[in-house]
């Protein structure tokens, strides 16, 4: 039998509903607060330094498979979408998602098994808290 996965579990609950439902504009949103929230969360036990060089990883990674994830900007204060914004219409729909889930998931295993998974009941609470806003396509 297969390992449980519980990050994946989380990530796929969490999209439950709003699925391939949401345009590119929507998406970014979407994932942006969804990282700011984790990225305010992990803040709170790891700190601004080690919290940037893990993002920071992950995205080096993500971009590897999806160029497009090397314009998010890792700042002290999160991670930017400002250039990834600009030029979001250019980018499939589907792409873009798969490669938007691939980062919080990504985030959630790496903070997951560099704490032993301490930090990743609160992590998955924070991340159902952000919703599609129902203007944009999705259920709030």
């Amino acid at each position: 039998m297969p390992e449980r996965n519980i990050h994946e579990e989380a990530v796929s609950a969490w999209r439950a509903g709003w699925t391939g439902t949401l345009a590119q504009p929507a998406l970014l949103d979407l994932f942006e607060r969804a990282l700011d929230a984790l990225w305010h969360r992990a803040h709170m036990s790891l700190g601004e330094m080690t919290l940037m060089a893990i993002v920071d990883r992950v995205i080096h990674q993500g971009g590897e498979q999806y160029p497009h994830l090397a314009r998010l900007k890792i700042e002290t204060s999160g991670v930017h979408f400002g250039e990834l914004r600009h030029s979001v219409q250019e980018f499939d729909r589907v792409l873009l998602e798969e490669s938007l889930v691939f980062l919080v998931y990504e985030l959630l295993r790496v903070f997951g098994s560099l704490t032993g998974e301490i930090l990743t009941p609160g992590l998955h609470a924070e991340l159902h808290k952000v919703r599609a806003l129902a203007s944009q396509g999705g259920k709030p």
